[in-house]
């Protein structure tokens, strides 16, 4: 029972090494090939070699993020880019995430009017400028620095709340 056990957890042990080995692997066709440059450095074994690698593969990384081939951003740089874009149709690249990531946004109002047909544009406090697209009435004026509240709606529609009254189906212009 005990070699069967241990020829079972070599087979288990070698699937894992393959199964990492294998993910190691995509995950480096889906890295930047400059960063790809630098994380192999890890495996030179000559200290001096593993130097100089490292030396080289940041000089070309650093250059390529200087001249802005290579992007590097953090989680928070994300969180404040999906925030800004809120409303912005863009194609699902995957970099900042999906827009089920951020269901609404709150922020302020920097300043609204309204057409001849009675329907209102408004400003955001982030220059984001919305305009209400139905024919539903905001009973009270929209004052700057009033709370806005923009949530996402059905079929990639979106509700605008504005000083606590109703929300107004709006769509974002820039």
């Amino acid at each position: 029972m005990r070699i069967a056990m241990g020829s079972t957890m070599t087979g288990v042990m070698g699937t894992a090494a393959i199964a990492t080995a294998t993910a190691a692997k995509s995950r480096d066709t889906e890295r930047a090939p400059l960063l790809t440059a630098v994380t192999q450095c890890r495996a030179v074994a000559d200290p001096a070699v593993r130097l100089a690698c490292f030396d080289r593969s940041v000089a070309a990384l650093d250059t390529a993020e200087t001249n802005k081939a290579v992007v590097v951003i953090d989680q928070q740089q994300v969180r404040e880019t999906r925030r800004s874009l809120f409303g912005v149709s863009l194609p699902d690249t995957g970099v900042f995430g999906s827009g089920k990531d951020l269901p609404q946004i709150e922020t302020t109002l920097a300043s609204a009017s309204v057409d001849d047909f009675g329907r209102w544009s408004f400003v955001l406090a982030d220059k984001a400028r919305w305009t209400q697209t139905d024919d539903s009435i905001i009973a009270r004026r929209p004052r700057a620095n009033d709370k806005v509240i923009i949530k996402r709606a059905a079929l990639g529609s979106f509700r605008l709340s504005v000083g606590g009254q109703p929300g107004v189906k709006a769509k974002r212009q820039n």
